[in-house]
């Protein structure tokens, strides 16, 4: 994979690593979470014989938002078809990476799946993981990689927080400053603009209740 230059900074790197089949990460405002998930979609779905990968997001127009030019962008070398009113990409080795909305449940059932990133996980209905996207990983094992800002303390913390404890998964909590390209003064811009509540939990990436 040396020819596709894949640049991430330290923390991301911890993430790309794990060797866990399951893994959640809070992390702050542009810690660089999108960049991370792009590039675990274009090697799962590379590496796959048989499977697909899905990118899931509260709503179709945020993973398109999000997700379709980055993808388009890192993977240039790896991508056989592009369509743009469904935002799948076809590789070269068929697979194929759907751009998926949690709110369009009906979407989501029924394939069989060898990955599945899902981001802004605090704002992605319960259901979606429990009933509809974990059954879909079961017949080879696939994994998944949950992402995403805290917001309270949800669903999201209450799976961070069980994945802590369980030794299938691997539970990552990154401030937004572990992004080495962050300019510091914005970190300190926003300190001075937010509440402190606000601040931690963006950008410190803490579950304040």
């Amino acid at each position: 994979m040396a020819e596709l230059n894949i640049d991430l900074h330290p923390a991301q790197l911890q993430i790309f690593h794990s060797k866990k089949r399951f893994k959640i990460v809070a992390a702050g405002r542009r810690f660089g979470k999108s960049y991370l998930s792009a590039w675990i979609l274009l090697i799962k779905a590379i590496q796959s014989t048989n499977k697909d990968v899905y990118y899931i997001a509260p709503t179709f127009q945020q993973a398109k938002d999000i997700m379709w030019s980055l993808l388009k962008d890192l993977g240039r070398d790896l991508i056989a078809q592009a369509h743009e009113n469904t935002a799948t990409l076809t590789l070269i080795n068929g697979r194929k990476i759907y751009l998926k909305g949690s709110d369009r449940e009906s979407t989501l059932r029924g394939a069989g799946l060898a990955y599945v990133v899902m981001d802004e996980m605090a704002n992605i209905k319960p259901v979606v993981w429990e009933q509809i996207i974990r059954p879909t990983l079961a017949d080879i094992k696939g994994g998944c990689l949950m992402i995403g800002t805290p917001a309270a303390k949800n669903h999201f913390f209450d799976l961070y927080k069980d994945a802590l404890e369980d030794d299938e998964w691997d539970a990552f909590q990154f401030n937004s400053t572990d992004n080495p390209f962050l300019p510091p003064e914005e970190i300190e811009a926003a300190r001075k603009n937010m509440s402190s509540m606000a601040f931690r939990q963006e950008f410190e990436a803490s579950f304040e209740t």
